[in-house]
């Protein structure tokens, strides 16, 4: 199969159109999950999707160090090259990794206004500009509206569809009447798409509990392969 083909037949397109085309520039999403579930894989693979579309993504760690989340990448990027027959697949994995830049900081040591300095630096001195930016690693427990509103707006101002993942609760895991649970309940308002990974048997479920300001969420019939950590799809 060719890079075009696969593209075309890529669960992220069921995906895109359960959320009415995408994330969007200028928008704020979360996949949120218990520890461990697979939050870092469903990022890195709508990553992925989006450097074989030549647009530029910049992954930001703040857990990982940069080897290990590399690692996924090439893990994720290889099932998907043997589950589709994909030619060329070296050459072709080559050339994504120029869309595609991973830093990492230290969650601790860190302040929005220093990613967000250090990321306009990315801009200027390697002439990258990020498309799509994925946070992966941020303390939902530690953040507040101030700042998360802050991502939103640069978001806006760098043009740019911004994606985080983030932990949930494992002991009493807390539900609001829209069914999202604590603590990304709390800033429901500034996140446009809300996927939360559910495990179930022998899969982990992607639930979509919001979908843009859109009053009927659709089921997306996807699931997490637990043995590829590839996203699928998924009739029930």
């Amino acid at each position: 199969m060719l890079k075009q083909e696969l593209i075309k037949r890529s669960p992220v397109r069921v995906l895109e159109k359960g959320i009415h085309g995408g994330l969007g520039t200028g928008n704020l999403g979360v996949v949120t999950a218990r520890k461990g579930i697979g939050k870092t894989a469903v990022l890195a693979h709508l990553a992925l999707d989006k450097m074989m579309r030549e647009q530029s993504v910049l992954h930001i760690s703040m857990t990982d160090d940069p080897h290990h989340v590399e690692n996924c990448y090439r893990h994720l990027f290889n099932e998907l090259a043997e589950i589709y027959k994909l030619e060329n697949a070296m050459d072709v994995f080559n050339e994504m990794k120029h869309h595609r830049l991973i830093i990492n900081f230290k969650q601790q040591d860190i302040t929005f206004d220093h990613i967000r300095e250090s990321v306009k630096n990315i801009e200027g001195g390697m002439n990258f500009k990020p498309d799509t930016i994925i946070v992966d690693g941020r303390d939902f427990d530690h953040m507040n509206v101030e700042t998360l509103s802050g991502w939103k707006e640069f978001a806006v101002n760098q043009n740019a569809a911004i994606w985080f993942a983030a932990v949930l609760h494992r002991e009493d895991m807390q539900m609001d009447e829209q069914h999202i649970p604590a603590p990304v309940n709390q800033f429901k308002d500034l996140f446009s798409v809300i996927i939360m990974l559910e495990p179930a048997h022998e899969y982990i479920d992607m639930k979509l509990l919001k979908d843009h300001d859109n009053p009927d969420i659709e089921k997306l019939r996807l699931k997490l392969d637990a043995q590829t950590l590839l996203i699928s799809n998924h009739r029930v």
